[in-house]
């Protein structure tokens, strides 16, 4: 018997970004698609799009999903603007047990964190926040390399450069750290130098810092460029480690001689060249049981801290500068 899975939303991420592009997987449907125990449908507000997924993917099409329909699937994935989550999250675990691969940020207020918080406590469904670095083979294996290599003692600071929203991108950032070190980040004395809301009018782009793990970590937000921008590097007293190209690369160095140089054998390239198939796998396991915990509570106290630095920033939507 085969599963059901449902796609709303074909957007970028939902189908767009590699409809056209042979050997790449960066979308739910093209990893849906390469599942043979899955029978997909689509939907989307613009039927057009809709129509050429279903023909692209042998995939049925849903005109407007909702309500009993939701109990129909067995895994359903939410792609569509990050303003319309939180509805459909609500809606989908009050009428479905389904796994739900959401993408981040899984709402954009503090009303919907809490209001979502209570629903996904009494439903029956898994829930999966699309931080896709997290469930990277990749990034287990730079977070074996932390453990064994890199003392934690040692650890001096961290520098995150990103783009296009702090809840929506720096969050990404956020999550993986989480992941990599084990440890809550709590924004703990977060200070803001700078905010421009320039690409969501509900998210601004922050520059700022904090401390984590007792160190301090500088996030930059870079406007006005017209290129992806994702960058961490995390500085040790011998040795350093860099994020960098959206998170598709990770180099290392250590000390040789008094000054840095890269490790180039344990460089790992190409990382997210096919980072949907291992998110997919993850909402199977979930769906079968092979494990047990979603990622939805870390990502939800992660959004609710950085909703509580930038909702106060919301009632003025204007440029700040320190």
């Amino acid at each position: 018997m085969k599963l059901k899975a449902l796609l709303i939303g074909c957007g970028n991420v939902g189908a767009e970004y590699d409809i056209d592009k042979p050997g790449l997987v960066w979308s739910h449907a093209k990893a849906y698609s390469l599942k043979d125990n899955l029978d997909l449908t689509v939907s989307d507000v613009d039927e057009r799009k809709a129509k050429r997924v279903a023909a692209t993917y042998n995939a049925n099409i849903l005109d407007k999903p909702g309500g009993e329909q939701f109990q129909n699937f067995d895994l359903i994935s939410i792609a569509t603007p990050t303003t319309t989550h939180f509805e459909y999250l609500k809606n989908i675990l009050t009428d479905s047990a389904a796994v739900v691969v959401c993408e981040k940020p899984p709402v954009n207020s503090l009303k919907q964190a809490d209001e979502i918080n209570g629903i996904y406590k009494s439903s029956g469904s898994k829930v999966l926040v699309n931080y896709m670095r997290r469930f990277q083979p990749a990034y287990r294996v730079t977070k074996e390399k932390l453990k064994k290599k890199f003392e934690r003692e040692s650890l001096r600071a961290i520098i995150v450069k990103y783009n296009r929203g702090f809840l929506n991108n720096a969050s990404h950032a956020i999550d993986l750290l989480e992941y990599l070190y084990d440890e809550p980040f709590d924004f703990k004395d977060f200070s803001i130098q700078h905010a421009e809301f320039d690409a969501f009018d509900y998210d601004p782009t922050l520059t700022g810092g904090c401390f984590y793990l007792d160190h301090p970590v500088s996030l930059t937000g870079i406007s006005g460029v017209a290129y992806p921008v994702f960058e961490i590097e995390i500085f040790y007293a011998d040795a350093k480690i860099v994020i960098g190209d959206s998170g598709n690369e990770i180099r290392y160095y250590s000390k040789n001689n008094g000054v840095l140089s890269e490790n180039s054998d344990e460089t790992q390239i190409g990382i997210l060249d096919q980072y949907m198939i291992p998110v997919i796998d993850e909402a199977l396991d979930l769906f079968f049981k092979r494990k047990i915990e979603d990622n939805f509570m870390s990502a939800l106290r992660v959004n609710r801290r950085m909703l509580e630095i930038i909702e106060p920033l919301k009632k003025y939507n204007v440029t700040i500068s320190n």
